[in-house]
């Protein structure tokens, strides 16, 4: 067989090759999962606003986070993050307190502390700069 015909079928099989790939992929329309859903908005009275919630969050802070995130949120002893740089926002610090970290190096907090008193800490870690 001569060398061009391969020279054009290879385009041709990399292209087919991709298309049922792509069609392999999930579908766009799938129902949502049990694990896509949305976590609980933040309960009111950990509004950042409000004051007595900051003061409770950060008693909460200081006796619970402290330790390894420093009083001022940039210690970050035994692999800590620097609340001051993180990313996350009040949904994302929500989960982490509850869940802990994936590597299991922060614990979770979900049966230690009340719903309220996460979003308290989670309001408090927001004003850290």
């Amino acid at each position: 067989m001569p060398r061009f015909y391969f020279v054009l079928t290879r385009p041709a099989a990399l292209l087919v090759a991709a298309l049922l790939l792509n069609a392999c992929g999930p579908a766009t329309d799938a129902p949502e999962t049990a694990a896509a859903k949305p976590l609980p908005p933040i309960p009111p009275a950990a509004a950042p606003g409000d004051g007595a919630a900051l003061a409770a969050g950060q008693a909460l802070f200081a006796q619970n986070c402290a330790l390894c995130h420093g009083a001022d949120g940039k210690l970050g002893l035994n692999g800590a993050r620097d609340l001051t740089k993180s990313n996350l926002n009040a949904t994302g610090r929500t989960y982490m307190v509850e869940h802990g970290s994936a590597s299991g190096v922060m614990p979770a907090f979900k049966g230690q502390l009340t719903d309220e008193q996460i979003a308290q800490v989670v309001a408090y870690s927001l004003t850290l700069k």
